[in-house]
């Protein structure tokens, strides 16, 4: 449970009426401003998502959906509560990060953890962040980016109660990665080295920004290939996910300290 990047996205609105494949660059101090207002006060946001990758002659596929919620302060994301619907095999159901630490729930129980408790505690630093598939847009840099490389907007639907503008464009993981260094492809890799042919791959991305110049809908498209060496072998990697109640009061507590159980508590003498 160290690596707290939980799919949501934060990101800007655009200043020009219309956009075209030559188009100059947005740099919207307004949504940005907006952006770290959020970050700076004492609310949070909410957020649903939904994971999706694709592969294989017979489109073999796996879906992940989850439920999150984020506090934020001092400019950042201070606490997030995720809850997953279906989670990774033998992965925890739901999980509280803070910076310093984060805990696992195991509903089930596994046989390595004592008698009476079903979370694990983990000390070490998290890396809570915002982001949609691919793009990591807590980053004031990247928003900036992602939003120069609209091609098109127009009016859209509602989503939390404000009626939204729809933007669209595409970047790439090279561009992406020059701006978040943590950004992995394939199994983990950075897109370097080896992986260097990744940096090139375009991620689509789609944003549904309210009048409030606050995203309520995000949306990325990947297509990656299973490796350097096998560029026809391919994973569709999707993202989908929504936000509500900006600014609302959010209050992420850790779980009860008699359930929670420590590293030094863990049994796995039976898996040896």
């Amino acid at each position: 449970m160290g690596r707290w990047t939980i799919g949501l996205a934060l990101v800007l609105t655009a200043s020009v009426s219309v956009i075209g494949p030559h188009a100059e660059a947005v740099t919207a101090p307004g949504p940005v401003a907006a952006l770290k207002r959020q970050l700076n006060g004492h609310g949070g946001v909410r957020e649903t998502s939904v994971y999706r990758s694709v592969w294989g002659p017979k489109k073999d596929n796996v879906t992940t959906r989850g439920r999150a919620v984020y506090k934020f302060g001092g400019g950042g994301i201070v606490a997030v509560d995720v809850r997953y619907s279906k989670p990774l095999p033998g992965g925890p159901s739901r999980g509280i990060g803070f910076p310093d630490r984060s805990y696992g729930w195991y509903p089930d129980r596994p046989a390595y953890l004592p008698a009476g408790k079903s979370w694990v505690l983990e000390t070490k630093k998290n890396d809570l962040s915002l982001e949609c598939g691919q793009i990591r847009l807590s980053d004031p840099a990247t928003l900036r980016h992602v939003l120069s490389t609209a091609a098109a907007k127009r009016p859209a639907g509602v989503y939390d109660g404000t009626r939204t503008t729809l933007y669209e464009g595409s970047t790439t993981i090279g561009e992406l990665y020059k701006l978040n260094p943590r950004l992995w492809v394939g199994m983990l890799e950075k897109p370097t080295g080896r992986y260097a042919s990744y940096a090139k791959l375009p991620v689509k991305w789609r944003l549904w920004l309210g009048s409030d110049q606050l995203v309520r809908r995000c949306q990325t498209r990947y297509d990656e290939p299973d490796s350097p060496w096998k560029v026809k072998d391919r994973t569709l990697r999707t993202a989908d996910v929504r936000f509500s109640g900006w600014g609302d009061a959010i209050d992420i507590k850790p779980p009860p300290a008699e359930e929670v159980a420590t590293q030094d508590e863990l049994d796995f003498s039976d898996f040896d």
